[in-house]
């Protein structure tokens, strides 16, 4: 788990030391992410809000006048502020409703479902490989929806973008790229997604079991980890290592999850 920064020149500081992890009880994970027509049928059963349907925040999104993104209250995730149908993973999740929506599937179908642990996100996302990424680095466009030459329809100072182009400037839909030597799509790109673990500043006494990283380690469980990049990031950000944080009570207009449950 985490990258050598003598193997690879885009590895962070955060993905370090790179540990061996031995993940001793096998678990499922969903093939894709979390969809929007999934999410809707929670909050139809539910009558769940959002947090950012709830605060007066609302949801981080893409202002192309600004070239950045920008908390906006008019956005959530039924209006992330671009278009999406009930095909696409759903966006503008706190992973605050992560966890509302998993009591729910957890109640509905009696079995216990949760957010997979970051090691056990990385291993389902490294599927059997340890180079940066799963597939070569000319594939990008066959097995992700990352940063390609089509977000220059958006961002004029784009960069570090794959040489290749997706058919998808946003979000596509579930299963619209190439599958993982473990059979899962969008591990890397599409959407960022929420695991359980608090964030740490890297992986000194990291767990090396697989089990989540929590507040009594020492992290900061106000920010929980992200991982596996978006339709947004480019090359260096897409690698099976690559990790970053986000409030735990704020959404993103990339950013979505995928469910974890045990055997």
């Amino acid at each position: 788990m985490g990258s050598d920064s003598n193997a690879d020149p885009d590895a962070q500081s955060n993905e370090a030391p790179q540990h061996w992890v031995t993940i001793p009880k096998p678990f499922a994970l969903s093939r894709c992410e979390i969809t929007v027509g999934q999410f809707r049928q929670f909050v139809q059963e539910t009558r769940y809000q959002t947090t950012a349907e709830t605060d007066d925040k609302g949801c981080y999104g893409w202002d192309a006048a600004q070239q950045k993104a920008i908390q906006r209250p008019d956005l959530n995730w039924q209006n992330p502020g671009f278009s999406q149908d009930d095909h696409h993973p759903v966006v503008c999740i706190s992973w605050q409703d992560t966890q509302h929506y998993l009591d729910w599937l957890s109640q509905r179908t009696g079995t216990r479902y949760r957010l997979p642990s970051e090691a056990e996100w990385e291993y389902a996302a490294r599927a059997g490989t340890i180079s940066p990424h799963f597939y070569q680095p000319d594939q990008q466009c066959t097995y992700t929806n990352g940063a390609g030459q089509e977000i220059k329809a958006i961002a004029d100072s784009a960069s570090n973008l794959a040489q290749c182009t997706d058919p998808f400037v946003y979000t596509a839909p579930a299963a619209s790229f190439a599958e993982n030597p473990f059979g899962l799509f969008d591990m890397v790109g599409n959407v960022w997604e929420w695991a359980q673990d608090c964030w740490h500043d890297n992986y000194s006494d990291a767990p090396s079991d697989g089990t989540a990283w929590l507040e009594q380690n020492g992290g900061n469980c106000s920010r929980r980890v992200v991982r596996g990049g978006s339709w947004y990031y480019g090359p260096q950000y897409l690698r099976s290592a690559f990790r970053l944080r986000g409030s735990s009570d704020e959404s993103y207009y990339y950013t979505g999850f995928r469910v974890a449950r045990d055997f």
